[in-house]
């Protein structure tokens, strides 16, 4: 089980979402005169997203923090970050222990350490999780079921007569399509219940002067599709219940779209109406059983603070500076797409085959040496610095099926070397300056595998320019290794005759050394038959 997608979407979620929960918890508190409720419900919106889109932007500065200590390539730089300052500081307090006495406390510390470092507590970790969530959503699940039936055990009848006219006629004031509304008792408040086909249930102690406007409160809630944004905290919650911020979030911005639902009833209101619908607020506080938050329902219950926030913004209601509204809502979708720009940005490593190349005839030691000196001419092939050197043909031209052309101070002491048959067909490259036997080491796995098959194809497209002979029997390209020397980057790649990797050397009919940092070069290039290239097989 691949656990690295859970834990980078898990870790950059809650990291970037706590720090702008935070910060809504701020702003609602100090701004939300000015702004209005709209706007800092837009603001939760906002949260919400980052909270469950796993989606991620390339950031060209996101490299920086990578840790040289997070070697696997597929958890990005934040959760890396994460990884290894968790695993630095279980280390330094199991050192801790032993130093003190504790011997077999530190030991199981340092188990715990050594888990993050191999991945074995990541795949326990996201059982646990996994379990966490079902359950969660589990208990949404049954949560609902039970409301639902204690709605249909306590149903009456739906509403008729003058309270429908009333309530019909309203809803065309306020250009909404009615849902049916039934009595229900015992009912502690009126809701909204439902996603796709919603009603309201009505107390049946409801008195008709307070009736309709019970009614029009939860008509607004259509109108603001709080239904949805039911929906958008239960999944918020079940995907990150283990972050109390979360459930923080979800009972404020529960409470601010009851605020924001309150500004659209009001909204046509005079002052006298509002006195009203203020009056009936305070009846429904006495009547402690709301929904629960797990609940896809609406209610009008709300108590103690909230409750006085609630009424003071519905007598108080003054004028919103819209300057500051819209100002809030671009700079925290600025902010959201930050918080997604989470990724790093790594340009698909491109090799520029060149069209100048054109195989020929070699007859004349002349033309070998000619030849030899075109290959490293180009760039591609990461031609080094042969200024004072000579030219030399290795072999005897005439016993040889091949002919390897040296560039060095000597003819055994080589800076490069080029090796090619008689068609001009590129059997082996070699920049002696790279000392390419020394790069198979460390597997980084740094390329991800669009990079890797990009590059690759690049790599074909250059055999068959280089040997179309050979290119027609690769079916099968294997990144195997991937090494760093100094500042500079290498991949080796090997190209098969058969669909496989490493099972059988004679199936491999290439292979190919490239420098991909701080340029994309070829430093080191062989192509079959390797027991007369090398003298032995591979």
């Amino acid at each position: 089980m691949r656990t690295a997608p859970i834990y980078n979407f898990l870790i950059e979620a809650n990291i970037m979402a706590s720090i702008a929960i935070l910060l809504m918890m701020a702003v609602r508190k100090t701004l939300r005169k000015q702004m209005g409720n709209s706007a800092i419900c837009f603001g939760w919106l906002l949260v919400a997203a980052r909270l469950l889109l796993p989606v991620t932007l390339p950031n060209p500065w996101i490299a920086f923090i990578r840790s040289p200590n997070a070697q696997d390539a597929a958890i990005r730089p934040i959760a890396g970050q994460v990884k290894v300052r968790l695993q630095d500081a279980l280390s330094d307090l199991a050192g801790n222990l032993w130093n003190t006495n504790f011997a077999a406390l530190g030991d199981r510390v340092e188990e715990v350490a050594e888990g993050i470092e191999y991945a074995t507590l990541s795949i326990t970790l996201s059982h646990i999780y996994l379990l966490g969530a079902a359950l969660v959503l589990l208990w949404f699940a049954f949560s609902n079921v039970r409301f639902r039936w204690y709605l249909r055990s306590g149903r009456i009848e739906e509403i008729s007569g003058k309270l429908k006219e009333q309530y019909e006629k309203m809803c065309a004031e306020r250009k909404i399509k009615p849902v049916p509304v039934y009595f229900t008792d015992p009912l502690p408040s009126a809701c909204l219940v439902g996603l796709f086909r919603p009603y309201i249930a009505l107390p049946l102690t409801a008195r008709p002067q307070e009736a309709i406007q019970v009614l029009t409160h939860e008509v607004c809630h259509i109108k603001n599709l709080d239904p949805l944004w039911n929906v958008l905290r239960l999944l918020c919650c079940a995907v990150h219940w283990f972050n109390p911020l979360v459930w923080i979030a979800a009972s404020m911005s529960r409470t601010d779209t009851e605020l924001r639902c309150d500004d659209r009833v009001i909204a046509p209101m005079k002052q006298e109406e509002r006195q009203a619908y203020a009056n009936v607020l305070l009846l429904a506080a006495s009547r402690r059983n709301a929904p629960g938050l797990g609940v896809l329902a609406t209610g009008m219950t709300m108590t103690g603070k909230r409750l006085k926030t609630r009424v003071l913004t519905i007598l108080q209601a003054g004028k919103r500076l819209t300057w500051l509204s819209v100002g809030f809502m671009v700079l925290s979708s600025m902010l959201l797409l930050g918080a997604f720009a989470t990724a790093e940005l790594r340009p698909t490593p491109r090799l520029p085959v060149t069209s100048a190349f054109v195989r020929q005839e070699i007859t004349t030691e002349e033309e070998a040496l000619a030849y030899g000196q075109k290959l490293w001419s180009m760039k591609e092939l990461g031609a080094p610095d042969t200024k004072g050197q000579r030219w030399y043909i290795a072999n005897p031209f005439e016993e040889e099926e091949y002919i390897r052309v040296n560039c060095g101070f000597t003819e055994n002491d080589y800076t490069c070397s080029a090796v090619f048959d008689r068609h001009g067909n590129l059997l082996q490259l070699q920049n002696g300056l790279t000392d390419p036997d020394n790069l198979y080491g460390s597997n980084h796995d740094t390329l991800t595998k669009e990079e890797q098959e990009v590059l690759g194809n690049d790599l074909l497209a250059f055999m068959r320019l280089m040997n179309p002979e050979a290119a027609e029997k690769v079916n099968h390209i294997s990144q195997y290794s991937e090494s760093w020397m100094d500042n500079d980057r290498y991949v080796y790649f090997s190209f098969w005759q058969n669909d496989r990797e490493h099972d059988n050397l004679n199936d491999r009919i290439g292979s190919i050394i490239v420098q991909i940092s701080p340029t994309v070069r070829i430093v080191h290039y062989v192509v079959g038959p390797y027991e007369d290239v090398f003298g032995g097989n591979g």
